[in-house]
């Protein structure tokens, strides 16, 4: 049987239409797609014991195996923290329009990081870009390179400030070319390096998500420019006072002089340090008269136990 070729426009499965392994035989219930990337497809699908679970799908079955690997392998990584989605079922799929690969996985829920920022302060970043450090190490050191590091990537659990990435087509091991990327995170398209997938295209990209996510108005304008400028990139960072407190890391990362995670990690702790107190420091000086002065509190208690999730 030919492989299923992927179009845009027409999506390989159908609102209540049936997918069945044909090694497994395993049955999943297609309730909706949730997205379409370059390598594939995502549907919610539901098993015939009510679970639901997400199915991602793809005409080619070395990415498949590979992203289930890792997911795999990575599951339960930093003492018991899996930022990454719990995987299950890995099999094939025969349809009308030919062999189709997939594996199933936990659907994530969770809030975006622009507006989880917006509500709870710019200072939760360094926080998230924390838990972010300690999976990302422990990928590097199974020799795969995230590729597709983005903010679009994540969403957080804002009942336990805990945050969680969603989309892993972009990993690629250590010493390949990274054919997934987006081009705001590529250091490649910024004209700052190979894309050639090591520890330092990720830590790159860590430097983009905090400019993205903190000044989304300076991603706006620079985006648009038709040739990339990292020297106006530069210069807009140095005079933004949103970025103050980033400059140091930035700068140390887009000198050269910081190209490990570890490294990375190690700079911001001290900006990890000044988000808890700030929170705390708010929520001692509520009133606490009312239900969202409580929810100050809580907000501190997450923030505190986010920190927590990693170190104890």
């Amino acid at each position: 049987m030919a492989t299923w070729q992927p179009t845009s426009f027409e999506p390989l499965f159908r609102t209540g239409s049936t997918i069945t392994g044909v090694w497994n035989k395993q049955r999943y219930l297609v309730e909706s797609m949730l997205g379409r990337g370059a390598n594939g497809e995502v549907y919610r699908v539901v098993k015939p014991n009510g679970e639901r679970l997400a199915l991602k799908v793809s005409p080619q079955s070395s990415d498949i195996a590979l992203e289930h690997k890792i997911l795999h392998q990575l599951q339960g990584v930093a003492r018991g923290i899996d930022l990454g989605p719990l995987v299950f079922d890995l099999d094939d799929a025969d349809t009308p329009r030919g062999k189709a690969f997939f594996y199933v996985m936990e659907q994530v829920h969770g809030t975006s990081l622009p507006p989880f920022l917006k509500k709870r302060g710019g200072h939760w970043l360094p926080v998230l870009l924390l838990q972010l450090c300690t999976y990302l190490e422990r990928m590097h050191k199974l020799g795969f390179c995230f590729g597709d590091l983005k903010a679009e990537n994540c969403l957080v659990d804002e009942k336990r400030g805990r945050l969680r990435l969603v989309d892993f087509g972009g990993v690629t091991p250590f010493g390949r070319g990274v054919k997934e990327y987006t081009e705001w995170y590529d250091r490649a398209w910024w004209g700052q390096g190979s894309r050639r997938a090591d520890e330092s295209y990720d830590v790159f990209a860590l430097t983009m998500m905090a400019v993205a996510l903190l000044a989304p108005d300076l991603r706006h304008k620079l985006a648009l420019l038709t040739v990339p400028n990292f020297s106006l990139l530069q210069q807009s960072v140095r005079a933004d006072p949103r970025l103050a407190p980033w400059r140091d890391l930035l700068g140390a990362v887009w000198s050269g002089r910081v190209t490990t995670v570890e490294r990375f990690r190690e700079r911001l702790m001290p900006m990890v340090k000044a988000s808890v107190q700030q929170e705390q420091r708010a929520a001692d000086a509520a009133p606490r008269q009312d239900w969202s002065d409580w929810l100050l509190l809580g907000s501190a208690a997450v923030l505190v136990g986010a920190v927590c999730l990693i170190f104890l």
